[in-house]
């Protein structure tokens, strides 16, 4: 097995001994890596990738340290930007048919074009006519017919809403 030594100031890796076990590496760390001081080096049976020291333990680092620390500000997903040293995150306006993150105003933005829309507007305009027929069929035949009139004022809400659009 290979263990991999560290160096505590720079967190890189100085050594890689091959041994048959961590323990017997741990009772004698000198015979596999010469240069062995155990206020200047670390061990572990791991190779980080991005290693942290967190109260005397190498660990890989998160991917909020990775951002706040190391300003790896490309792991930042839509709706994420960092300010004073923590990351907000900005919740998707429901309203927003096409939900598009700028980075430069870190505001949530309507992404459709004006085919997207289109498209949209007549899809909704097949669904509220379907829902009219289901309506008068339920109508005919009493039951109650709240829950399509509640989705028929929300289909209406959303083709107003992209009809604003452009």
């Amino acid at each position: 097995m290979i263990i991999y030594i560290y160096d505590i100031k720079t967190l890189q890796v100085v050594a890689r001994p091959i041994v048959n076990s961590y323990g017997e590496f741990k009772a004698e760390p000198t015979k596999f890596y010469p240069d062995w001081n155990v206020t200047n080096h670390l061990s572990t049976e791991i190779e980080f990738l991005n290693p942290i020291i967190d109260n005397g333990v190498i660990r890989e680092k998160t991917r909020e340290e990775l951002i706040l620390l190391d300003n790896r500000i490309e792991l930042l997903q839509d709706g994420e930007y960092v300010e004073n040293n923590k990351i907000i995150v900005v919740k998707v306006p429901d309203y927003l048919f096409k939900k598009l993150w700028n980075k430069e105003s870190n505001l949530w933005e309507e992404g459709a074009t004006q085919e997207d829309i289109n498209i949209e507007v007549n899809r909704l305009i097949d669904e509220f006519t379907i829902l009219g027929e289901q309506k008068e069929r339920w109508i005919k035949y009493g039951f109650d017919v709240l829950d399509i009139e509640n989705k028929m004022a929300e289909n209406i809400m959303k083709r107003n809403y992209l009809l604003t659009l452009f």
